[in-house]
């Protein structure tokens, strides 16, 4: 069943950060909530080769050398730990990246309590990093690394009361009221994790300034005031050790309906890359976000931003994507649905070779940007329920997770363009995995998107050793589906125990064969199958 945000729904998270109501008109378009489309007919006539006998190229893991998930806070739940190491344990995730390091709630730097010097019972000077220590601590020993975003402003440090908080945690938005002080806190604060955790160790932290400065809900202060804020935080780290990495601006493809004018995300990235190479401030590689429902995206998504954020980039800089997803709205259907695992697909192979990082947003509904969800399927941005019950997208990482890392041409003919997919070789084993994805395509202006339609493929492979075999596993509506058995369940708000464990059995991959023809005379191999609408299908041979 397609299912869809409707207009009187709550605004959701990015319309509140892209500009109340004004937002609240897309919510009507179809361009949210794009789960599985349903269709009339299947597609048939489609082809698709892959050639083991031609020169493969890199297919580096991008997606997996970060994700993202919420604020610092966060991090110091026993269940918020318990879903991200199993995640790292089982998608190979390496570094953490969430908000709020320097919220003033983590105590990071409070010179004073309610106006007033704090006592020298507390702290001999200006910092406490307990806190921070406890969650780096936390990080660093289960082997993942902390991507550090330098957020948000401590309230001592804000040039005024923040005019609204966008966020149920204490995001300050505000610009800092001494830029020279807002360096040394960030000088500080940078020495301390050197001192604890050495320097080899911290050297493979990305320091990322600030979080989506062209969102006003985010900063408030202008583009100018960004770079001034940049220039102090990177000087302040070159200043403890050289080699550490910084880098920014993290901006969202987004743009504000509201307040002071900014740029939309791919100008404002391209003007920091241009400030920066002008004045010689350090950058050691540029970052930004962008969401199939961002306005603008192109039809197979996000890509297109990533491309133009690319050709932005200083040859030899890497480029993170540290935040991106299949919708930048939380609450949206899709996220609980197949159609997410088939974005994020279409989204890493039309980015290999363009990104050095594909930060998923977010690892688990364990989240209160505004308000933490309690139902299972809620649309929660992420790869896992608050219960740990894995989502389709989480399925689909679980299988890239075993790929190799060398890509062989894939052509596709007479398929739909909604269709796609990468041939990916299995290292010293000489098998192959094809993957395949059919996802709606996205607009990019609020109309609603094109939907996908179940599509028979016939999949030709030449170079394959005599006697191989093949295996499926389906990601779609009738396949690894846990939000259809918790409706079937009759949508329980609280489940009980035995239903979640009915729920976490409907989203175990299936794995079944597949029958393999080989020419006699060619000695290719050819298999066929109907992808689903909204649709993966991951197919190993060997």
């Amino acid at each position: 069943m397609h299912e869809s945000t409707t207009a009187d729904q709550p605004l959701t998270r990015r319309q509140i950060l892209l500009g109340g109501a004004a937002a609240g008109a897309a919510l009507g378009s179809g361009l949210l909530g794009t789960g599985s489309a349903s269709a009339a007919g299947t597609a048939a006539g489609a082809q698709a080769s892959v050639d083991l006998t031609q020169a493969s190229s890199p297919f580096p893991h991008v997606w997996e050398r970060v994700v993202s998930g919420d604020w610092a806070k966060q991090v110091l739940r026993r269940d918020y730990q318990d879903q991200l190491f199993e995640c790292h344990d089982e998608l190979g995730f390496v570094s953490l990246r969430f908000h709020g390091i320097l919220n003033t709630s983590m105590s990071t730097y409070f010179p004073t309590v309610n106006g007033r010097p704090r006592t020298a019972a507390l702290s001999g000077d200006d910092y406490s990093f307990f806190n921070a220590d406890q969650v780096y601590d936390a990080l660093v020993d289960h082997g993942m690394h902390p991507y550090v975003e330098l957020s948000s402003m401590p309230a001592a440090l804000q040039s005024a009361p923040p005019p609204f908080s966008a966020l149920l945690y204490d995001f300050n938005q505000m610009e800092p009221k001494d830029f020279a002080l807002w360096g040394k806190v960030i000088r500080d604060f940078v020495r301390h994790l050197v001192d604890r955790y050495g320097i080899r160790e911290v050297r493979t932290w990305p320091f990322e300034v600030w979080n989506e400065p062209n969102l006003f809900s985010f900063y408030n202060g202008d583009q100018q005031s960004y770079f001034t804020l940049y220039r102090y935080a990177a000087e302040a780290i070159k200043g403890v050790d050289a080699s550490l990495q910084v880098g920014g601006p993290a901006t969202s493809a987004g743009q504000l309906s509201f307040g002071t004018p900014r740029s939309p995300g791919v100008q404002y990235y391209r003007e920091f890359m241009q400030w920066a190479n002008s004045t010689g401030v350090p950058v050691d590689f540029g970052s930004a976000h962008g969401y199939e429902t961002d306005k603008g995206a192109g039809p197979k998504g996000p890509a297109s931003f990533f491309a133009q954020n690319r050709a932005d980039t200083p040859a030899g800089l890497p480029l993170y994507i540290s935040e991106t997803s299949v919708s930048a709205n939380l609450g949206d259907p899709v996220h609980d649905q197949s159609g997410a695992a088939a974005s994020f697909l279409r989204t890493i192979t039309e980015t290999v070779g363009v990104v050095d990082a594909l930060a998923y947003w977010a690892f688990s509904d364990i989240y209160e940007e505004l308000g933490q969800g309690d139902k299972p399927f809620h649309g929660g941005f992420g790869l896992q329920t608050i219960h740990g019950i894995k989502k389709p997208a989480y399925r689909l990482l679980q299988i890239l997770h075993r790929v190799g890392e060398r890509r062989v041409p894939l052509t596709l003919t007479g398929a739909p363009d909604t269709v796609g997919g990468l041939a990916v070789t299995s290292g010293g084993s000489g098998g192959v995995d094809v993957l395949l994805y059919n996802r709606s395509l996205a607009t990019g202006d609020g109309s609603p998107q094109v939907p996908s339609q179940p599509v028979t493929l016939s999949v030709t492979l030449r170079g394959l050793p005599a006697g191989a075999r093949a295996r499926v596993q389906l990601i779609d509506e009738d396949h690894t589906n846990p939000r259809r058995e918790w409706v079937e369940l009759g949508s329980p708000e609280y489940p009980t125990r035995r239903q979640l464990r009915d729920i976490e059995r409907a989203s175990e991959l299936d794995d079944s064969h597949l029958q393999l023809r080989f020419d006699r005379h060619t000695g290719d191999a050819t298999f066929t199958l109907t992808l689903a609408a909204e649709g993966v299908a991951a197919v190993h041979i060997a």
